[in-house]
């Protein structure tokens, strides 16, 4: 008895069916193949033959990957992040230059002012006398000589000069 595949056989996924139309065309015999066949699986699980030929001779070979560590940031973010730094600072230290001098300016008006005062001091106390009619205006000399002379019996004479 001849046993036939049928539909409800169940082929391992892999393995070539048995189509189901009967195939027409040209047969080629083993003898008459220009090369080897091989089956490769093809679209739907199917096996299909081709030519050995025809199959790629090489496995593609991939460009190795290069696996050196990246940089966190960017190199041209960096740059700017450190150019934005550099400006905050040098703009911070101009402050603090700017304070330094306002504060020397500050000090030398505070010096310009005790100046100012002690000057006007001078002047008011070589003007006061004159304005106030106190200290050496004109200047009198008097010479006064009291001349006392004691007698007997306690008679005294007094003469001023």
């Amino acid at each position: 008895m001849e046993h036939l595949p049928t539909t409800a056989v169940q082929v391992p996924p892999g393995w070539p069916t048995i189509p189901a139309a009967p195939m027409t065309g040209v047969v080629q015999l083993h003898g008459e193949q220009p090369g080897t066949v091989v089956y490769v699986p093809g679209p739907g699980g199917q096996m299909v033959a081709v030519l050995r030929e025809h199959l790629p001779t090489a496995p593609v070979a991939y460009q190795p990957r290069d696996l050196t560590p990246l940089p966190l940031l960017d190199p041209r973010a960096q740059r700017l992040a450190a150019g934005g730094l550099l400006a905050g600072g040098v703009g911070f230290g101009g402050g603090q230059l700017l304070i330094g001098l306002s504060t020397a300016v500050s000090a030398l008006a505070g010096l310009g002012t005790v100046v100012m005062w002690a000057a006007v001091a001078v002047v008011a106390s070589r003007l006061a006398p004159a304005v106030l009619g106190t200290g050496r205006g004109t200047v009198h000399h008097h010479h006064t000589t009291v001349t006392t002379t004691t007698r007997w019996w306690g008679s005294s004479t007094t003469h001023v000069r």
